[in-house]
């Protein structure tokens, strides 16, 4: 089975995600850590306040957007059409060589980091500290032309040891050029590594899902912060109507 199935999905651990952020003229060392990639369907539309916000697809039989798009008769050239976009996710340990502040641990990039620590004014100094892997769990989310490139690195020898191997067997760095829809990145296979502990995965099937009250307020100039807040409170007002033991608090009538 090659890494990218483009029609199969899977999942892990719930907690804050983190996404692996890949700057043009930067490598990016990377270690993957799932078996296979996970399809992802979504939605990218700007709110009211200007923000590129991406909501996950829920299907065309729920999905306001989709609905919408079918209502334009699918025209790719209409200003209010908003494509469904596939894209690929995978649970990765971040290697990139960092060097962390002494004073707040703050990390920068080993190739672009300052003399010294910019973060909440603290200034502690970077000038002697060595670089070391950054080593946090990230996910990959990308569109088919970097999968391809790893599912053709699956069954292509490494280059160092001359053997086909798994593609978690070893780090990759990533060679970034161009920004935006007009990034392309290269593949480039590191030294083969044991990896010597354990991880904890994200789940990837996470993602921004609204429902759909939420999605046509977005669509029709809505900001995704008041979404927010909105669910906040509510949570909170959920949370106050109960005891420290977990029953309902008495309500006094008026």
């Amino acid at each position: 089975m090659a890494f990218a199935e483009f029609e199969s999905t899977s999942g892990s651990s719930r907690r804050k995600t983190n996404y692996l952020k890949i700057v043009s003229g930067v490598p990016t060392v990377i270690r993957i850590l799932d078996k296979h990639a996970v399809v992802v369907f979504r939605h990218w539309l700007r709110d009211g306040e200007g923000r590129s916000v991406g909501v996950n697809c829920v299907g065309p039989d729920h999905c306001p957007i989709c609905q919408r798009n079918a209502q334009l008769g699918y025209n790719k050239e209409h200003p209010d059409f908003i494509p469904s976009r596939k894209r690929y996710r995978v649970n990765v340990v971040d290697l990139t060589p960092v060097k962390r502040c002494p004073k707040c641990s703050a990390a920068y990039v080993s190739t672009t980091a300052p003399s010294v620590c910019t973060a909440d004014g603290c200034g502690g100094s970077l000038s002697e500290v060595a670089a070391t892997p950054l080593d946090e769990v990230k996910i990959l989310e990308r569109g088919q032309s970097l999968m391809r490139q790893f599912n053709a690195l699956e069954k292509a020898p490494h280059p160092m040891s001359g053997d086909v191997l798994p593609l978690q067997a070893y780090p990759i760095m990533l060679i970034a050029t161009g920004k935006g829809m007009d990034m392309v990145i290269t593949v480039v296979p590191q030294m083969v590594q044991e990896i010597t502990h354990e991880y904890e995965l994200f789940d990837l099937t996470s993602g921004l899902e609204l429902t759909p009250e939420e999605t046509v307020y977005l669509m029709e100039g809505g900001n995704l912060s008041e979404i927010l807040a909105e669910r906040k409170a509510a949570r909170e007002t959920v949370a106050s109507d109960f005891s420290s033991s977990g029953e309902p608090k008495e309500r006094i009538p008026f």
